[in-house]
């Protein structure tokens, strides 16, 4: 559900600590970003989903008689709103008005301490380590999945192509993001397009079984698996794509008893423009 954040405080009580309501902890999240791109509001979307992978890989499930969930996340992203600057001693209506702008990320906020993590830029990894150490979060035995679908949208991002388990998902994920590239054009240049590189992949891949793996080593967890990526995109568009090339690739985690990933060389299966 979507909100715009506002700036004012609540609170509940739980197992004897105060927590910040949804509410204040959408401040929080909005909070975050403002420190670094300063705007009169925000969107904020909750994501109920990624606090049930945390209450699930906690050390801690339960605190007192009720569930662990002091950790709520956001979806930050621009929005348009009207608000009141003052100027000369009087009150001025203003407007923001956004399209097209800007998707922020996503932002983790511990409701019991008010403390943000904003999963951001090439330091994704180190944060998500950090957060990971503060929440007393665990990978699940023997085989770390949840772990690793937290990991992977907090760090790589959310997105369908970054765990590939069927060539028909695939398929969707290249076709949109071809479409996407080419979409103002005619209908029937991004659908050649893919049919080509489609076809060229295919024939070049027959045997390939796309599945995620799971081996256990005297480090910890040795996780494989397949992922897309396509041509950058840009917003608004402005063209027939320039940069990145559709890619099918393996990647590789090595998942430690206590939490931490590295994240091991990746295998290219396929890439063609």
């Amino acid at each position: 559900m979507g909100s715009i954040s506002a700036v004012w405080i609540s609170s509940c009580v739980w197992s004897g600590a105060t927590l910040a309501d949804d509410e204040r902890a959408r401040d929080v999240a909005g909070a975050a970003v403002h420190s670094v791109d300063p705007r009169p509001c925000y969107s904020t979307y909750r994501n109920e989903r990624l606090e049930s992978l945390v209450i699930d890989l906690r050390r801690d499930p339960i605190a007192g008689n009720q569930i662990n969930n002091s950790v709520y996340f956001y979806r930050v992203a621009s929005d348009s709103c009207d608000y009141v600057v003052e100027r000369d001693g009087k009150p001025v209506r203003m407007s923001q008005v956004m399209v097209d702008c800007c998707g922020y990320g996503t932002v983790a906020v511990d409701r019991a301490v008010a403390k943000s993590y904003w999963f951001t830029g090439k330091k994704r990894a180190d944060i998500f380590k950090e957060f990971a150490r503060d929440e007393q979060i665990y990978p699940d035995s023997p085989k770390p999945t949840l772990f690793i679908a937290l990991y992977r949208d907090l760090v790589w991002g959310e997105s369908n192509g970054n765990e590939l388990w069927s060539l028909r998902q695939l398929g969707d994920v290249v076709q949109q993001n071809f479409q996407s590239a080419y979409s103002p054009l005619d209908d029937d240049v991004w659908k050649r397009k893919f049919e080509r590189w489609w076809k060229r992949f295919r024939s070049s891949t027959p045997q390939l079984k796309l599945e995620t793996t799971y081996e256990p080593t005297s480090e910890g967890a040795k996780v494989r698996g397949y992922a897309f990526s396509g041509y950058q995109l840009t917003i608004p568009w402005t063209g027939p794509p320039t940069k990145g090339a559709p890619t099918v690739f393996q990647w590789a985690l090595l998942v430690r008893p206590d939490g931490t990933v590295e994240q091991l060389p990746s295998k290219i299966i396929y890439s063609a423009r």
